[in-house]
């Protein structure tokens, strides 16, 4: 969420200072459902799967010493070197003097003092990119009790988005396994900042050299040493963890059996491959949201609102009937619903109510706008689509929209089991300095600027879908479209600013100032035609109060204006200090903002929602319900929809299944990654930290992060001179020779996860930022550089969008396969688990070439073909390397470029990763992830 943009509320109207005091939980009715009352926090926060890096001696590699690792198939718990965490803690072992010959009785242990754990907190400074909020404390789950399943209870009205089925969660993956309560920790954050203060000079000398001091870790003498605890916890969970290994994991629902699902996954029970083929619950075509309007076939319209205050009388106002003057306003009244009281609905006299405008008054007298409406009307708006109307006032809008034919209507992407290639932008930046190159388009030749009250047309007609898959995307995420603030005027000599956008006033109705909801949703077609996905971006996590100068302001007509029966504001969480309001999570609104959800994805045809701010609504009370009924009515609809949070702090449960405790999401971002990205790629190359790298991401792969080289808030909001942060990366880094530098950083992201982001801007080389240079210039593509970087771009994406090892569902604890710290190189080794093929990506981070340089791989003797390669020609490279290589004593050796990255893929000699079926024999000695469980649970218990 961009901060900037938040604060611009506070320019536009003043704000009420008074705050009203949190609702009782008490208060809340259950209307939607039962949720957990109190969630396992971080069900799969012990997890540390690191996984072992083996390591079989020293290789010379072009007079450098880099560790020649062993292939994953041939690693197993007897003769593997120790991974980055057993590392670590040897080290710091070390550090404090203690040895494998430490030895003290168990009196002793006791009767000595506790050293106190280290507690992470995030920095919460302004320059941070953490996001908004400062990370609120995680309580202790109460209990060991099973973790309940959500269960969504339809309230058993006629208009129940969520129909008569009940929601009933997916039963786990087979083979995998649930973390055992005793080891459910307390959260831990991402932050790894540590008060030297607090350390010893022995501990200080360790963290200069490289080496991190875990969090909540407590070093005692023991008696055993971290080799033999570890040895002991394996054994002891041996026949358990090859029985969850043993096979591949086939689901069994809808066609996931298709999928061969990584045990590492598996084990993790991550929330993608949950969905994996899962068919719907209830049909699409029977969603009706609780409120909205109605068209009915005999003329008439059925209005639902939800009022919250079955006391209230609101009557319905507007075009149709002379805006209650000398009109009998009793046809027009709506009354509570028998069902439920809050909604009050009322079905108007037949007429024509199509583009109709309206309000509604209460029974003092006071007008207020229908926040479920499908639109609200903007000057754009009236000054296109109606002929009379010259006025600028703000009101709601009937608008019976139009199916796309079905002849016309491409299938919805189904991003669940895809490695994402997400395109970050808002629909002005994309469209304004683009030319229409469609010659069947009445936009031919005429640019986005000239065409801003029709843009979503404009973007679906005239080739942007192309072109967005031409450059490798496989998915656009469109900041928010809802209705925010910023209504634009036809004749204004300044374009719609994409800041405002956050700052939304209506989360059912789109903004109309780009077009109507009909060609909305057939701009979304025309991507889904190009194979492209739409992910648009929701703002659920906070509302604005406010709007525009009158007489468009939207104080007096808005969330505030509702109230439930005790007196309490309907919506009106706490403040925030942007101005802003919290949304509060009663059922009503969780309800209410689920089904707005729905319409999106339902009726607009998105292929998912990435939720702002996600942390903020776990703050709020009943927040993390919500999320996990969010996901869960997403799944119960359109399974195939994907959800994706922008939350940070490293919260384990959010894209974990429901099952076992997890909110359900398919991924959240990567912070710490992108703020040791920011700081890194401006430095010297001897000065790159590539120990954190290595660190973090051996850290974080269970999580399956979305990784970024930049996108909106850290192209817009000025950072720390020390970091890249408030400027695209070609101005951050000074152009010139260096923007190759982009190439290979951007490499890393996109080969950490199986999720990536960035900006189009990003490849056009734009000087400035997101807030001064927003629109993508697409004119710069003609530059050669450009071209030569935009197309290593585009092949290098298409490369990792087609590669199945790539996939979410193949994670694995290896994919990081090791970091040559001296040469600032790092190799990715992913697996495709159904085929066993092995690819392996090389990135140099430096600027020096390296000739005849060597990677580990496996199997001997197997086949690879360079399949990518940034020193070929076309990029502006030598072309040094042969397209097709032999491994030859497990080795590939080949010409690495300056800032070079190449993409070696598996041909022959393809090997099962573990066992085809469960019955065919014991357990695989080639894969085995590592049992962090019960190592950290044993760990804790001996005083580490």
């Amino acid at each position: 969420m961009d901060i900037i943009a938040i604060c611009l509320a506070c320019q536009l109207a003043a704000q009420p200072t008074a705050q009203l005091p949190t609702p009782e939980a008490s208060a809340f009715p259950n209307v939607v459902g039962q949720s957990l009352k109190q969630p396992i926090e971080f069900v799969l926060s012990g997890q540390k799967a690191l996984g072992w890096k083996a390591s079989s001696g020293n290789q010379v590699i072009s007079s450098v010493v880099v560790p020649k690792p062993t292939p994953l198939a041939e690693v197993d718990a007897s003769d593997a070197s120790p991974s980055f965490v057993e590392r670590l803690l040897k080290s710091v072992m070390e550090s404090l003097g203690l040895s494998d010959d430490s030895v003290s009785s168990s009196e002793d242990t006791e009767s000595s003092a506790a050293v106190p754990e280290v507690v992470f907190e995030p920095s919460g400074t302004e320059d941070s990119s953490l996001g908004e909020e400062t990370l609120s404390s995680v309580e202790e789950p109460e209990s060991s009790a099973a973790v309940p399943e959500v269960v969504f209870e339809p309230s058993g009205t006629e208009g129940s988005s969520l129909g008569e089925e009940t929601l009933a969660e997916a039963a786990p993956i087979e083979g995998s396994a649930v973390a055992d309560e005793a080891v459910i920790e307390e959260a831990l954050t991402t932050s790894e900042v540590l008060d030297e203060s607090v350390l010893s000079d022995s501990e200080t000398d360790a963290v200069e050299e490289g080496v991190e001091v875990l969090g909540s870790i407590a070093l005692d003498p023991v008696e055993e040493s971290l080799e033999d605890i570890v040895e002991e916890v394996e054994e002891a969970t041996e026949a358990e963890a090859s029985s969850r290994v043993t096979s591949p994991v086939f689901a069994k629902v809808g066609d996931r059996q298709n999928y061969v699902i990584s045990p590492d996954v598996a084990f993790l029970q991550l929330a993608s491959a949950e969905a994996l083929g899962r068919e719907p619950g209830a049909n699409p075509d029977d969603f009706h949201p609780a409120t909205g309007a109605t068209f009915n076939d005999d003329g008439t319209l059925t209005l639902s609102v939800l009022v919250g205050n079955p006391n209230e009388r609101l009557t319905v106002i507007g075009d149709f009937n002379n805006w209650g003057n000398g009109v009998d306003l009793g046809p027009y009244q709506l009354y509570p619903s028998v069902a439920d009281p809050n909604v009050h609905e009322v079905t108007l006299p037949p007429n024509n109510y199509h583009k109709a405008q309206y309000r509604l008054r209460d029974q003092d007298g006071r007008d207020r706008l229908d926040l479920g409406a499908t639109l609200f009307s903007t000057p754009a708006f009236n000054a296109r689509f109606y002929d009379y109307r010259a006025d600028d006032t703000l009101n709601a809008v009937f608008w019976q929209q139009t199916p796309i034919p079905a002849a016309d209507l491409a299938a919805p992407v189904d991003l669940r089991g895809q490695q994402l290639v997400i395109a970050e932008t808002d629909i002005v930046s994309l469209a304004l300095k683009w030319t229409c190159v469609n010659p069947d388009s009445k936009f031919y030749g005429q640019t986005g600027a000239d065409n801003i009250v029709e843009l979503y047309s404009f973007v679906g007609e005239c080739g942007l879908p192309e072109e967005m898959a031409k450059l490798g995307y496989n998915a656009v995420q469109f900041m928010p479209l809802d209705t925010h603030v910023d209504f634009w005027t036809p004749d204004s000599p300044y374009f719609p600013d994409w800041r405002y956008g956050y700052i939304t006033i209506n989360y059912y109705g789109k903004h109309a100032d780009f077009g109507s909801p009909d060609e909305l949703a057939q701009m979304v077609n025309a991507f889904h035609k190009a194979d492209v996905a739409v992910v648009l971006d929701v703002v659920y996590s906070h509302y604005s109060d406010t709007g525009n100068e009158a007489p468009r302001e939207f104080y007096p007509l808005g969330f505030s204006q509702y109230h439930r029966e005790d007196g309490w504001e309907l919506y009106g969480g706490p403040w925030t200090e942007w101005g802003t309001r919290r949304f509060t999570y009663t059922p009503e609104i969780r309800r209410n903002l689920i089904e707005a959800a729905l319409v999106n994805v339902l009726d607009y045809g998105f292929d998912g929602l990435r939720v702002d701010n996600v942390n903020g609504i776990d703050s709020q009370p009943y927040g993390r319900d919500f999320l996990r009924e969010l996901t869960a009515a997403v799944d119960l609809y359109q399974p195939k929809a994907v959800v994706i949070g922008e939350g940070y702090f490293g919260d384990w449960y959010l894209n974990r299944a429901r099952g076992i405790g997890g909110a359900g999401l398919l991924t959240t971002y990567s912070d710490r990654f992108y703020l040791w990205f920011t700081e890194n790629i401006i430095k010297y190359r001897d000065e790159i930290d590539t120990w954190r790298l290595d660190y973090m991401l051996s850290w974080d792969w269970p999580r399956a992060l979305l990784y970024y080289p930049g996108n909106h808030d850290e192209f817009a909001n000025p950072g720390n001179p020390f970091q890249t942060r408030g400027r695209y990366l070609a101005e951050a880094i000074q152009g010139g020779v260096h923007t190759r530098k982009i190439q290979s950083w951007s490499a890393l992201t996109l080969f950490s996860s199986s999720y990536y982001l960035d900006m189009v801007q990003l490849w056009t080389l734009q000087p400035g930022n997101l807030n001064n240079n927003s629109p993508i210039d697409w004119a710069r593509f003609e530059y050669p550089e450009v071209q030569e970087l935009a197309q290593f771009q585009s092949d290098m994406k298409r490369f990792f969008a087609t590669e199945a090892a790539f996939a979410p569902y193949n994670v694995h604890h290896n994919m990081l396969r090791w970091v040559d710290h001296e040469n600032k190189v790092v190799v990715f080794e992913r697996i495709d688990f159904a085929t066993g093929r092995r690819v392996y990506v090389a990135i140099n981070l430096g600027d020096r070439a390296i000739d005849h340089y060597k990677i580990g791989v496996h199997p001997d003797g197997a086949s690879f073909r360079m399949a990518l390669d940034s020193d070929l020609l076309a990029y502006g490279g030598a072309a040094h390397n042969q397209e097709w290589l032999t491994s030859d004593n497990r080795e590939l050796e080949f010409f690495l470029g300056s800032y070079g990255v190449a993409g070696l893929v598996q041909q022959d000699k393809l090997e099962p990763i573990v066992a085809e079926t469960a019955s065919s024999g014991g357990p695989d000695p080639e894969f085995r992830p590592v049992d962090w469980y019960a190592i950290r649970a044993e760990l804790k218990a001996r005083g580490f």
